[in-house]
């Protein structure tokens, strides 16, 4: 959940069905974020990874006198 690109990476991976190629730690990834949990807690992590630094940038500009 920290890593923005491992979370996107491991997410494409189970939607291309290939967590069989992965062996066991495939077979946790596709049992945790196959449920809905999983996938609400991956999407809800995603959004941080978006809306933290708009949100900070956005904070910056209106500070800034142009």
């Amino acid at each position: 959940m920290l890593n923005s690109i491992d979370l996107a990476r491991v997410l494409l991976m189970l939607q291309l069905d290939v967590a069989a190629l992965m062996g066991y730690t495939g077979a946790t990834f596709q049992n945790f974020f196959g449920s809905v949990l999983g996938k609400s807690v991956s999407v809800a992590s995603m959004l941080l990874w978006v809306l933290i630094p708009v949100v900070w940038g956005y904070r910056l500009f209106l500070k800034k006198d142009f």
